[in-house]
């Protein structure tokens, strides 16, 4: 007996589309895609993945992102490019819908990509695979590894996995193997089609069931021992995520605290705070470490440790004492003062690199948020009140504080600036009382048209710390101080720059 097919069911928006949709025909934008090779009823075939977006003629609404599959090898699926799908069903597992793009379907380009096509077998840098995302192929030394293991969360047992860092002349990345990996330390291998993936901050090379993994041969590739020094961390590379970091140190101090975990055990964890030349990060250790607190600061060397932050701070976690070095004197030269360690940084950087702290910073004030000013606080976690309730702890007594919200300007990068009560008070140069009743005689609208007044186009030095996320960069103020320019001086040093007479 025939089935007759299902009837076309052409949609605009994915979010049309249900699990038991079948023969769709829609059109969107392709946003990436990557092949590998799957076994598929005992053959091998070149099965595509990516993410596709509906909406792709309308920008004035926001789109819709699926992932889709194509098992059917099509060859004009470029990233970029929108196309026309028909024939094409939805997939549902774990109730999140995917498009497959069956061998019957048929792909009308509608407008052909403008990007360039690559070739995920051919090699790029450890640089350029830092800032890659999907299938990438890369050379380079195998920097360290480690067998681990992951625990199913349900508790159905573990999966054995590798870890490790490879590197070459541009950079340093780390890998997971979920596969048999059997390189050892110093060994030159290519991997082939590999998996980008982030973990928290930081990307990874995945190595999958369908990555080819192989020894390279290079006579001109840099040696283990030259890879290993010029791959050692800063506390400025420092990322949420890193795993099997090295770096050089200098350990300022060192405490013990004791708490009782979930189960009722009484642990013990030991923290500090380590400095070097690029700036300051804090450290804990859940194995006992013989530091004499009488001989700090001390130079140390850490091998292998991972990377957490606390509200934008880097956390390095040591969990074995071993991983703890003592170095009699620092690489960089004389012992750093750890009491006035602030580390002069431009805004760019700071906006591209990771979170920071004990750094110091200027530029122009370009903006003046209108929720500056009295604020009231969640008394129990800090919040900001909106109409007097919180988004945890809902209605309660608010607590007045005062903030000033900006954004500062070099002409190169920019970042928001923070600034608390007693940082905003001394830029202001006035007290508490003072701040409170021009706010609340003036009102929100005039005083911020007064602050702008006063502090648009003005230069800052500031210091303090950095959180950078996927939503952009902050800089939370310790200190501000307004730079005191001569506009004739100033003017002539730009001209002198761009060499304009």
């Amino acid at each position: 007996s025939s089935s007759s097919p299902a009837p076309t069911r052409k949609v605009s928006r994915l979010s049309e589309l249900s699990a038991e949709d079948r023969n769709i025909e829609i059109e969107v934008r392709i946003i990436s895609h990557n092949s590998r090779v799957q076994q598929v009823r005992g053959e091998d075939r070149d099965i595509a993945f990516g993410l596709l977006e509906d909406q792709p003629w309308d920008n004035s609404t926001a789109s819709d992102r699926w992932e889709y599959k194509d098992w059917g090898g099509k060859t004009n699926l470029a990233p970029g490019s929108i196309v026309r799908i028909e024939g094409a069903s939805v997939n549902e597992y774990q109730g999140k819908m995917s498009l497959n793009i069956n061998q019957s379907s048929r792909i009308v380009v509608l407008q052909e990509s403008s990007q360039p096509i690559v070739d995920v077998t051919e090699p790029i840098s450890v640089a350029q695979a830092l800032d890659s995302d999907g299938t990438i192929t890369v050379v380079g030394r195998v920097l360290s590894r480690r067998d681990d293991q992951i625990h199913r969360k349900d508790g159905s047992g573990s999966i054995d996995i590798v870890r490790g860092r490879i590197a070459d002349d541009s950079g340093t990345i780390g890998f997971i193997s979920w596969e048999s990996f059997e390189f050892d330390e110093g060994s030159l291998i290519k991997i082939e089609r590999a998996q980008i993936r982030r973990f928290r901050d930081t990307p990874e090379i995945n190595i999958g069931r369908y990555t080819k993994v192989e020894v390279f041969h290079d006579a001109g590739f840099a040696d283990l021992e030259d890879l290993k020094a010029g791959s050692r961390a800063r506390i400025s590379d420092l990322r949420d995520g890193s795993r099997d970091i090295d770096l050089v140190v200098q350990l300022e101090s060192w405490t013990k605290r004791s708490f009782t975990n979930d189960q009722g055990e009484e642990k013990n964890v030991w923290s500090g705070e380590l400095i070097d030349p690029s700036g300051r990060c804090r450290m804990s250790a859940w194995e006992e470490v013989e530091i004499d607190e009488g001989n700090l600061p001390q130079t140390i060397q850490l091998r292998g440790v991972r990377v957490r932050t606390w509200q934008g701070i880097p956390d390095i976690t040591v969990d074995s004492a071993s991983q703890i070095t003592f170095l009699e004197s620092p690489p960089w030269g004389e012992v750093i003062d750890g009491e006035d360690h602030i580390v002069e940084v431009d805004l760019p950087e700071l906006a591209s690199g990771s979170s920071r702290v004990g750094i110091k910073t200027s530029g122009s004030v370009v903006s003046i948020r209108p929720d500056s000013g009295l604020i009231t606080r969640c008394p129990d976690c800090r919040r900001v009140l909106r109409d007097g309730e919180c988004t945890t702890h809902g209605s309660v007594e608010g607590v007045e504080d005062v903030r000033l919200r900006m954004v500062i300007d070099d002409g190169i990068g920019n970042l928001s600036l923070l600034l608390n009560k007693d940082t905003s008070l001394n830029l202001l140069g006035i007290d508490d009382d003072t701040f409170r009743n021009r706010f609340t005689t003036e009102g929100s609208k005039t005083f911020i048209e007064g602050l702008r007044n006063s502090f648009l186009g003005v230069v800052l030095n500031v210091k303090g710390r950095t959180i950078v996320d996927e939503q952009g960069g902050m800089l939370i103020a310790d200190s501000a101080e307004i730079v005191d320019l001569d506009p004739a001086l100033a003017a002539a040093e730009v001209r002198t720059q761009w060499g304009v007479e």
